[in-house]
């Protein structure tokens, strides 16, 4: 079994109020071990409040209750999770530390989640402490997962971005490393603000080292904002959840399109035509050419990878077989 150090954090920045990045410094007189990009760790704390398993959301995601002890208190101890590394092997090499993209999530009532809420205090900005298992691991790696694929597409919902920044940063390290594939990124996100990396992924894509497109979206664009125009948003930035902007990349119907044209009771037709009412229709970057974009990511020669929200994830498998995309998924 992996040995139990403790790390410390020497870099923190909230993104927004659910959403935070982190760099992790290894034990005095340790180093992390070596790694892929898109590989994860074990992180853990033991002042975290517990939760048990209480159902699945629609979204796919584990809902959870709070525990108590036999006095009514919720009771605290460890937990340990795995998280994808967002650094780069490079980043590591250089300057010693792993980075993190972690976001709060809520179960029943509000609560939030238990790893991640510690991890959110921890340290105020810097100094805290934070175990991990010396072990790093994951087959979610362009050499385990691209093949010999002329294309990569890669499908980031969330903090699901996080191996495919890893795998972004580490070719711009390599500097294109004679690279010829094509490599492009569709990373979907509720606000522009948590996408948390565009700043420096537009920057790598108009570098040019190495062939790579970059299309963030977000889903819930700001009020008061027409989602079918640029004006009042950044024109680089598209709309649409991760699995509508797969369809639509492909030519399919969005999916609440697709409920209401199957819908059959009166009761399913109604709740259909009210998803389709407050659907935010999938659209491009002002900058990106549809026919283009579909030509780059061509069934015959492009991998999928996908990470992030697991209904989402689904949905673009789906998607992936239907116009015959060779997929793969991170299952951790």
């Amino acid at each position: 079994m992996a040995e139990l150090r403790t790390g410390t954090v020497v870099d923190k920045a909230i993104v927004s109020a659910t959403l935070m990045r982190f760099r992790l410094a290894p034990a005095a007189g340790a180093r992390f071990p070596d790694y892929e990009a898109g590989q994860y760790i074990a992180l853990r704390r033991d002042d975290c409040k517990l939760t048990r398993r209480a159902g699945v959301g629609s979204d796919g995601k584990p809902i959870c209750e709070p525990e108590y002890d036999p006095w009514g208190r919720q009771t605290v101890g460890p937990v340990t999770q795995p998280y994808s590394i967002a650094s780069a092997p490079a980043d590591t090499a250089e300057h010693g530390w792993l980075e993190f993209l972690v976001a709060i999530e809520h179960g029943v009532h509000g609560l939030s989640g238990r790893l991640s809420e510690v991890l959110f205090g921890t340290g105020g900005e810097t100094g805290g402490e934070v175990r991990y298992h010396d072990r790093i691991a994951g087959g979610f790696t362009l050499s385990a997962r691209a093949g010999d694929a002329a294309s990569v597409l890669m499908v980031g919902t969330g903090t699901g971005v996080a191996p495919f920044v890893s795998m972004i940063r580490e070719l711009r390290a390599r500097d294109g490393g004679g690279d010829t594939r094509r490599y492009t990124l569709i990373h979907t996100a509720r606000t522009e603000a948590e996408l948390a990396y565009d700043a420096e992924l537009f920057e790598i894509e108009a570098a040019g080292r190495f062939d790579f497109l970059y299309l963030p979206t977000v889903s819930r664009p700001p009020q008061g904002v027409d989602p079918s125009r640029a004006a009042g948003r950044d024109p680089r930035i598209g709309l649409g959840r991760a699995g509508n902007v797969v369809r639509h990349v492909y030519g399919l119907p969005t999916a609440e399109e697709e409920k209401q044209t199957r819908a059959i009771s009166d009761v399913t037709k109604v709740a259909a035509e009210l998803a389709v009412e407050r659907l935010v229709r999938p659209a491009l970057p002002a900058h990106v050419d549809a026919a283009e974009l579909g030509a780059r990511v061509a069934p015959g020669d492009t991998v999928l990878l996908a990470c992030g929200n697991p209904a989402s994830v689904a949905d673009i498998q789906a998607t992936a077989e239907r116009r015959q995309v060779r997929f793969e998924r991170d299952t951790g």
